[in-house]
């Protein structure tokens, strides 16, 4: 499950007063093993690519399960994926007995969040098409609710969506959606389409008010950051693009204005992920932004007052990749934020990705980070889109999730992570 930026902030204060008052071990003394034989075997064709996944406790027994969000370059559908825990970290596919049947077209993105109150996770689901509502039975079980529940699809042009996220963005409590829509097949200038943000009525039920509470533009859009950017109290929005990012900020009832003139540097990136986290240990939320092809990545520090300077060089390894995923993650315990990025590699056309190694970069406290990946990783240079954090076997620390482009290197792969009484990866 994707955790809200106020639970980065809290569990980052709370694990540096634990780290600081425990023996635990030092921040090169973890590694990650590869244990992909606790998923299923993966029974979909070569050509499929998982293009998200994502931890919820799906049947509320308390440990997590898996959600597989499926695809193909052609954007033939294949079917999304459920695997349940057994509560030590093994996964069995209950995909068929769980899950309605699946989108018509490829899945991108999938977020959790209880939307009708009943206390359960329900389920967005992002498509190159139509949006896909799973409501929760409190079982696990799902029933498709995207007809009654949301806005009427808007046509073909409008609905090749890169991702759907939940925030409460307007402050009342439930879980409210920003859809990015990207369409890439739009004959303007870059291509695109306009953004949807769609308001919960608190039973699940969701208007689009698009209209009159965001910006009126067309961008090849693939995805939203929420934070309280300018410490007002309120979720303000990073909109991640192909090509010029921007910055809205809310006026605390879930009506965005677009800032990002004053607020952000010109830039002609190709974005493809971005997080916010506070770097540098100042309290307030920087950015850093996962570049695709073959582009550098970039980390912007954040004045506390919601403007964003580029602090990149001497901060952030000089690499260019096609970074397809970042997460926010700190495996080593030492009280600051690192992060993980997936790598797809270069695109060959008629292959998808070659693939790459992903990346683990660690911060020093301050917001510079250096890249520890062979200390804790093992050297495998896989296609990877997407990764996500989580306990998986309940010990107490984060094992990790990765879902790969399986035209060149394989489906998914879970890596579990391993205390050592040593120092690096080669402990024992």
């Amino acid at each position: 499950m994707k955790i809200p930026m106020l639970a980065y902030i809290l569990t980052a204060a709370l694990t540096f007063i634990l780290s600081a008052g425990s023996a635990q071990a030092g921040p090169n003394s973890f590694r990650f093993v590869a244990e992909s034989d606790r998923l299923p075997p993966d029974i979909n064709p070569p050509d499929t690519d998982t293009l998200d996944v994502d931890f919820a406790d799906v049947d509320s027994d308390g440990d997590l399960d898996i959600y597989v969000a499926d695809g193909t370059a052609s954007a033939a559908p294949r079917p999304n994926k459920l695997y349940v825990n057994d509560g030590d970290g093994n996964f069995t596919d209950e995909t068929f007995t769980r899950l309605p049947g699946s989108p018509p077209a490829n899945s991108t993105e999938v977020d959790f969040a209880d939307v009708d109150g009943d206390g359960d996770v329900d389920a967005i689901v992002a498509n190159l098409g139509p949006e896909q509502l799973l409501l929760n039975d409190g079982n696990g079980f799902f029933s498709d609710a995207s007809t009654t529940h949301l806005p009427p699809p808007l046509g073909f042009f409008d609905d090749i969506s890169a991702e759907a996220r939940f925030a409460d963005v307007d402050g009342d409590g439930d879980p409210d959606l920003l859809v990015a829509n990207e369409n890439p097949f739009n004959p303007a200038p870059l291509g695109g389409a306009q953004n949807r943000i769609w308001i919960n009525d608190g039973t699940g039920h969701f208007m689009d008010e698009t209209a009159a509470r965001f910006p009126a533009r067309t961008d090849q859009t693939q995805g939203h950051v929420s934070g309280d950017l300018d410490q007002d109290g309120d979720l303000d929005l990073i909109v991640v693009n192909i090509g010029q990012d921007f910055v809205l900020i809310n006026d605390g009832t879930g009506h965005f204005t677009d800032e990002t003139a004053s607020r952000f540097s010109p830039s002609a990136d190709s974005t493809r992920k971005g997080v916010l986290a506070d770097f540098d240990g100042d309290g307030c939320l920087d950015l850093f932004m996962g570049n695709s092809r073959n582009q550098q990545n970039r980390l912007y520090f954040n004045d506390c007052g919601g403007a964003f300077v580029d602090g990149t060089t001497g901060n952030v390894p000089e690499r260019a990749d096609t970074t397809t995923d970042v997460d926010v993650v700190d495996p080593d315990d030492d009280g600051d934020w690192d992060l993980y990025l997936t790598n797809a590699g270069d695109f060959l056309v008629g292959h998808g990705f070659l693939g790459d190694q992903s990346v683990y970069l660690r911060n020093n406290g301050h917001g510079k980070f250096q890249d520890k990946t062979g200390v804790h990783f093992p050297q495998v240079s896989a296609p990877s889109t997407n990764a996500e954090f989580g306990d998986v076997d309940g010990d107490g620390d984060l094992d990790l999730l990765i879902g790969n482009s399986t035209s060149i290197g394989g489906a998914e792969t879970l890596y579990i992570h391993q205390r050592c009484p040593g120092q690096g990866w080669n402990c024992q």
